[in-house]
């Protein structure tokens, strides 16, 4: 890979910034109604929905310390957009799809056709005790927990003290990232139960059905995905720095949105009501 150390580092950065704004974190229940306008706004500015400008872009700013290293940084932020692997606008920068794939192959993180079984896994939920629905004539529906996506019942019992699943569903987020940053998923909380639920967007629901009809549907392929994560491969130099630029760029953007505010205290979006699964529901645990 024949890239310089300060592009790698931009890529890294847009790349934390980017998986920090779709890691599913609930701020419906356990932030405060602020925290969670200002995330979904920024999700669906991203995404080109609703009449936002600029979609697809992030937040960058030159990080020299002097003129010197701020020429630098800029010299290597054109040589990105020069190679097709950004795109600036004012102050803000976005990754490409060139751009994407190439700052997850840096860091070794899931490319987006790796993860596409994860919409069959969901899809393959929908119908059955698994699927969480609202109660009669709500339309909240299609929701899957990650508990089930991890291979457990959709809610498993809990232990004062202890979490859910422990590290045991860490890795359906590693592969949901992908999916809820191309707009095919999208996560939510639902109150009392602390792991988060996906559901297929439009756009998610249709290809997920164009791989069934057309056979491309792999729900082994989903969960034969933990073992490929949980794999150690050797890394290069520019691989450490990268990775280490990704994760202080993610937890810096984490903060940042702990204190953000929504881009518009007109649009006003609900967090998900009162749903439950169908197997708790048979089992006759709701109300």
């Amino acid at each position: 890979m024949n890239m310089k150390p300060l592009e790698a580092d931009i890529l890294a950065a847009l790349l934390g910034e980017l998986e920090a704004l779709f890691e599913p974190i609930d701020r419906a229940w356990s932030g405060t109604p602020e925290q969670f306008q200002a995330q979904w706004q920024r999700r669906d500015k991203h995404l080109g929905r609703y009449d936002w400008p600029t979609p697809g872009m992030l937040p960058w700013s030159n990080p020299g310390q002097d003129a010197t290293e701020r020429k630098r940084w800029s010299r290597a932020l054109n040589a990105l957009e020069g190679q097709g692997l950004v795109k600036t606008a004012g102050s803000e920068v976005g990754l490409t799809a060139e751009g994407l794939s190439m700052a997850r192959s840096l860091v070794g993180h899931l490319q987006l056709e790796d993860a596409l079984p994860g919409l069959d896994a969901i899809l393959s939920f929908i119908g059955t005790d698994h699927a969480w629905t609202g109660g009669k004539g709500s339309p909240e529906s299609g929701w899957v927990s990650e508990a089930s996506l991890a291979g457990f019942d959709p809610w498993p019992k809990g232990t004062v003290g202890k979490e859910r699943l422990s590290s045991y569903s860490y890795w359906v987020e590693d592969g949901m990232v992908p999916l809820c940053i191309a707009g095919l998923v999208e996560d939510a909380f639902r109150m009392g139960f602390e792991l988060p639920l996906y559901r297929l967007t439009a756009e998610g629901r249709a290809l997920a059905e164009e791989r069934r009809d057309t056979g491309k549907a792999d729900v082994k392929a989903w969960k034969s995905l933990k073992d490929r994560l949980n794999l150690t491969t050797s890394r290069t130099d520019l691989s450490e720095r990268a990775i280490n630029t990704l994760s202080v760029t993610r937890e810096a953007a984490l903060h940042r949105l702990e204190h953000a505010h929504p881009l518009q205290t007109s649009r006003v979006k609900h967090p998900v009501g009162d749903i439950w699964p169908e197997k708790l529901r048979h089992d006759g645990m709701t109300a």
